[in-house]
């Protein structure tokens, strides 16, 4: 393997896990701010103006930023069913057409989030409650995330592409021995 290309998929590895640890710490957060709103609303009588708003942004940050990192360690949900009964070369065929598919499609999602991420920042776009967000934070979620996951189907496409697909004594290309007890 070329030594540019590995160290590529070594940065692309890095930044993975990085969301993947940027996820775990905002739903950490959100788990305490949400502990916090409760506590204040029910017990002190004096809820939060803030927590609902910054919990929603959460969970979109919690949709998309660990993706990839979800994908490169094989915990998406996959129901199989259907291609554990294809013949090896078929399926790595399938694989290959899926990780276009879904390069194609976070291409456009980090294409469209980075327009809408801008024409927020240009017209100052901000949530009309007592915190006021500004919308371009929200946003950029989508490019970013979308951009990190669009970067690990682009990694799994080269790392498939430097291995034979048809060959027989190959592992199964989408099991791993994490998932080995949790197929569907």
């Amino acid at each position: 393997m070329n030594p540019r290309l590995e160290k590529w998929g070594d940065v692309v590895k890095w930044l993975s896990r990085g969301g993947g640890w940027l996820g775990q710490l905002g739903l950490a957060f959100m788990v305490v701010s949400i502990f916090y709103d409760v506590t204040m609303r029910y017990v002190f009588i004096a809820p939060t103006f803030w927590a609902l708003e910054v919990n929603t942004f959460l969970l979109v940050f919690l949709c998309v930023i660990p993706a990839a990192d979800v994908l490169q360690i094989g915990s998406q949900i996959r129901i199989t069913f259907l291609i554990d009964r294809l013949r090896p070369n078929y399926r790595a065929r399938l694989e290959n057409l899926r990780c276009l598919a879904g390069l194609f499609f976070c291409a456009v999602m980090t294409w469209k989030g980075a327009g809408m991420a801008w024409q927020a920042w240009q017209h100052n776009d901000r949530m009309s409650t007592s915190l006021g967000t500004p919308m371009v934070i929200p946003y950029l979620f989508l490019p970013v995330g979308f951009g990190l996951l669009a970067l690990q189907y682009a990694a799994r496409i080269w790392a498939r592409k430097e291995k034979s697909p048809t060959d027989p004594t190959a592992r199964h290309p989408l099991k791993t021995d994490r998932e080995a007890g949790q197929q569907i």
